[in-house]
């Protein structure tokens, strides 16, 4: 994937400017959208935070289909089509194929456990973490309150919005002359 700049970002039309981060928020392009509309960003730190502020304000209805369109961690080989390639890359680089039959089977366990309590699936942002650090996060997680743990989906899915931009931008950590 080619890079791009937050100049060159910033100058772009709004359906361009979608398009260009389509996938940063799976399948939701709505959250970009709402982003754009504060343009422009002098920074990497400036356009996420308007990212997380569309998020914060969006009704709890938009926020748990944000929350639904992310796949199961450690999903299988059928669904993989399915995944964005940000989803693919990051599972693949997170390591669940080196887990054990076992390991995969409780894991694959407590996922499905973890969706049966809370109604979506459970989000890692799995750059962050190994694929062994999974289940013992997980299994710390299913004893939240529904609430929290919605916040907390909410937290991981800006932490993985945050690894996405910046391996779209080009010296993401550098300011932009505006």
């Amino acid at each position: 994937m080619s890079k791009i700049s937050l100049v060159q970002l910033n100058a772009m039309d709004t359906a361009a400017f979608t398009k260009v981060l389509f996938g940063v928020y799976e399948h939701s392009p709505w959250v970009i959208a709402e982003a754009a509309r504060y343009r422009p960003f002098s920074s990497l730190n400036e356009l996420q935070a308007s990212c997380e502020a569309a998020i914060d304000r969006a009704p709890h209805e938009a926020q748990v289909l944000l929350i639904q369109a992310h796949p199961d961690l450690a999903a299988k080989l059928d669904q993989l089509p399915h995944l964005t390639e940000f989803s693919q890359s990051e599972q693949s680089k997170a390591g669940f194929a080196k887990l054990t039959p076992a390991e995969i089977d409780e894991l694959r366990a407590e996922l499905m456990s973890y969706r049966l309590r809370f109604g979506h699936p459970f989000i890692l942002c799995v750059t962050e973490h190994s694929a062994e650090d999974v289940l013992p996060i997980l299994k710390r997680r299913m004893q939240s309150e529904p609430n929290v743990e919605k916040c907390n989906c909410l937290s991981q899915i800006t932490r993985i919005g945050w690894h996405r931009l910046c391996s779209i931008l080009e010296n993401p950590h550098e300011p932009s002359p505006i």
